[in-house]
């Protein structure tokens, strides 16, 4: 009888142990996705300086460089004397209410004049203090993650279309 009590304790043993190493490798899951959807988010807005880190490429205006669904980093706190011709930068439009992501085309005093790579005309001028920001670059090209931006656009359209039902 002994010998029976000894070996159950033993077979709970390892099924004690199996399950807390199941549950805690959820809970470093879990705390892993956690860090991730929300610590990415605030490290980038520290370490680019802007509250918009991140732009979702919405047209296909600035195609061949950027491509509709590309997901941009953008760096803010861009001072007037350090925007260059041809940067890509990134300004809040106050036709349309939305973010524009287009190239520099020309210097004015107290404006700039952008221009998609793909339109044939140039935009509306644009106050310096609507720039938020300037496309992050690496080998003379802006950083982006194709197709990642199609989630933004996903979750925009849901908006809109809940926005429109009310």
């Amino acid at each position: 009888m002994e010998e029976i009590l000894k070996t159950e304790k033993t077979e709970q043993r390892p099924k004690k142990r199996a399950v807390f190493k199941h549950v805690l490798n959820i809970l470093i899951y879990f705390a892993i996705v956690f860090g991730v959807l929300y610590g990415l988010p605030k490290f980038l807005v520290w370490s680019l300086k802007t509250t918009y880190p991140m732009a979702a490429i919405t047209s296909g205006s600035m195609w061949p460089v950027l491509k509709e669904g590309d997901l941009v980093f953008i760096h803010g706190q861009i001072k007037k004397e350090d925007l260059r011709l041809g940067d890509i930068i990134v300004y809040s439009n106050k036709i349309n209410n939305t973010l524009t992501i287009h190239r520099i085309a020309r210097f004015n005093l107290d404006t700039l004049v952008t221009k998609g790579d793909a339109n044939f005309t140039e935009d509306l001028p644009v106050p310096y203090t609507s720039v938020i920001g300037r496309a992050v670059t690496m080998f003379n090209g802006p950083i982006r993650i194709p197709h990642l931006g199609l989630i933004t656009m996903f979750v925009n359209g849901l908006r809109t279309n809940a926005k429109n039902n009310n």
